[in-house]
């Protein structure tokens, strides 16, 4: 199965070893996300390894095992989408628009605890929890 990746996913596989991190690193889900996410948490690593409580070594290693097991897809590759995306999330969170962008060019459906996502009838999304079920 494919599935696309919020960034608060990846964040929370970052900051706690649970559930989240376990089936990014250890399910058969081909995993995909945009680039910019990998940017976002670099850009805040320094809030996000205190909070993991992580020294720097074991959180690095642990940013580029988890990115290794996700594709990181460039925007460029979605502008086909991108103004489909912004249409359907402009009412919701804009900001999310290249993840719906991302699912409808995989034609995948999308993990995240962000209730907003449901918001929408287009693609479908799965919480943790929901992903857990769908995978058992």
């Amino acid at each position: 199965m494919e599935i696309v990746l919020d960034t608060n996913i990846l964040i929370s596989s970052l900051l706690r070893n649970g559930l989240t991190r376990d089936i990014i690193l250890l399910s058969p889900l081909k995993m995909y996300t945009v680039e910019y996410a990998k940017f976002e948490v670099e850009k805040h690593k320094d809030e996000l390894q205190s909070k993991s409580k992580l020294d720097e070594d074991s959180f690095n290693y642990l940013t580029e095992f988890v990115f290794g097991k996700v594709s990181l897809i460039p925007m460029a590759e979605l502008s086909p989408f991108k103004d489909k995306a912004i249409g359907i999330m402009r009412e919701i969170d804009i900001n999310d628009s290249p993840f719906i962008a991302l699912a409808m060019h995989l034609n995948c459906p999308i993990w995240s605890n962000d209730a907003h996502f449901k918001r929408q009838n287009v693609i479908k999304s799965y919480t943790t929890k929901e992903l857990i079920n769908l995978l058992l």
